[in-house]
């Protein structure tokens, strides 16, 4: 009788762990076939398995969850997945070779934490376009939102609080600024590259809230690290004019510019440092130089739009009517949208003293604001 339900009692279990395993396997061919709906049902079932739930929790946060982008969902499979005995080894794809589970999680949270990433750092661009005050302040708040996620997902990781450093100065929330810069610099294992940039962040947002004191000591950090970086200088420039210091500004811009000849950093440090020059040069409404800094700017890039109009705006304040209006009318062939590029063109007209040409763009200019 003692036998009989011994050999019972194994063969429920055998019954047991024989089903979870199939369920797995199950869930592995709806994977090949990217039958996501399906492989998410047998991996839930896998997770009831003692052998089975770490693979399974890899995939659901390695390939289910991942692709409607439900970050919590992932963080939390990728977790329990890390927490399996150090000498497992899985496939992370079927044409993987076996690696441990720990390297495969690890690489998968990266994956995931850059895609996080990359999305709130493109908020970058849409707030550099944004004209409206309040599409711009929506703006913001959905980035801060994004940013402050990607640092939930891996606080360990540095570049989430370089991005809202950014976001809340261009808010003008100093307190929070300060946060994420001291958080990202107190990150665990930092290279110095990272430390670097976000000192730099760090300077930039700083000058951006006009604490000047604050971003000039970040610089000075900063070249600890790298004294020959353009892009401390490119910062410190900035600094410079923006306390109206010109001429130091100038010499600070100048020196950027012969350090990047001697480095790898990539061709837009320049294109910033011309227009950063250009408008330092229209501020001392010196408008020669200034449009010699935005032609440099837009030879290195014809597609920068913000290059080609400052160039057009420093022509029109030299009074060089009709080769600034010939700078916004190849604006409006980018973008026939923008009214700030019709009322260019109505200045310079206006300028001229063609009042009906000037009419016809200011009607224009006036119609798109209107929209």
């Amino acid at each position: 009788m003692i036998n009989t339900k011994k050999l019972f009692l194994l063969t429920i279990i055998f019954s047991f762990v024989f089903a979870q395993g199939k369920a797995l396997n199950s869930a592995r061919v709806y994977i090949k076939d990217k039958d996501w709906k399906q492989a998410e049902k047998f991996l839930l079932e896998a997770l009831e398995h003692p052998n089975d739930k770490w693979e399974a929790a890899y995939h659901l946060g390695d390939k289910v969850y991942v692709r409607s982008q439900d970050w919590a969902k992932v963080k939390q499979y990728l977790d329990l997945a890390g927490q399996a005995p150090e000498k497992l080894k899985i496939r992370p794809t079927r044409n993987d070779s076996r690696v441990p589970i720990s390297t495969a999680v690890t690489a998968s949270k990266t994956r995931s934490y850059l895609s996080i990433f990359n999305r709130a750092a493109g908020y970058n661009s849409l707030l550099g376009r944004a004209t409206d005050p309040a599409k711009r302040e929506a703006l913001l708040d959905m980035a801060i939102k994004e940013a402050s996620f990607a640092k939930e997902f891996d606080p360990k990781q540095p570049g989430a609080y370089y991005l809202l450093s950014v976001f809340y100065s261009l808010k003008q929330d100093k307190e929070n600024t300060l946060k994420n810069i001291n958080l990202g610099l107190g990150s665990d294992n930092i290279e110095d590259d990272q430390r670097l940039s976000l000192l730099i962040a760090g300077a930039d947002a700083m000058s951006r809230l006009e604490d000047f004191p604050a971003a000039m000591s970040y610089l000075e950090q900063a070249s600890q690290i790298d004294e020959n970086n353009p892009l401390i200088y490119k910062s410190l420039g900035a600094l410079y004019a923006q306390q109206k210091q010109y001429k130091n500004a100038l010499e600070t811009f100048d020196k950027a510019i012969d350090l990047i000849d001697s480095t790898d950093v990539e061709d837009q440090v320049k294109v910033d440092l011309y227009f950063n020059r250009g408008i330092v040069y229209l501020r001392m409404e010196d408008f020669d130089e200034a449009e010699y800094n935005f032609e440099e700017a837009y030879f290195l890039a014809p597609e920068d739009t913000e290059a080609l109009f400052a160039l057009a705006r420093a022509l029109e304040q030299s009074e060089r009517w009709r080769k600034a209006r010939s700078y916004y009318m190849d604006l409006i062939d980018l973008d026939s949208n923008n009214a700030d590029y019709y009322y260019g063109v109505y200045r310079t007209y206006f300028g001229e003293g063609r009042l009906e040409d000037a009419t016809e763009y200011l009607n224009k200019a006036t119609a798109l604001k209107g929209q």
